[in-house]
């Protein structure tokens, strides 16, 4: 009587266990996935971040070019006027 009491006491004690491992497990399963979650949203914000970035140094260096290549016809054009009036007064000045 007293083996049988002692095995119903253990049997009740394992499955005590077993439902508060299969709790744990769970709880341990959902924080893995908030974990996930977490890890995902922090990597695509840091993409978001570095295509943010690229874009803006992109753009940068497109203002850069734009600005080189203004000077660059500005130049140009200043020096073709000067070209036109040394023309200029050498057809008036032979």
């Amino acid at each position: 009587m007293k083996e049988a009491s002692t095995e119903l006491a253990l049997a009740q004690r394992n499955s005590l266990l077993e439902k508060e491992n299969h709790a744990l497990r769970k709880e341990l399963l959902e924080q893995k996935m908030m974990l996930l979650d977490y890890k995902n949203s922090t990597e695509a914000k840091n993409r978001e971040e570095k295509l943010i970035r690229d874009n803006e140094d992109f753009k940068k260096e497109m203002k850069q070019q734009a600005e080189a290549q203004k000077a660059q016809m500005e130049e140009t054009q200043r020096m073709m006027q000067k070209m036109m009036e040394m023309m200029m007064q050498k057809q008036v000045n032979p």
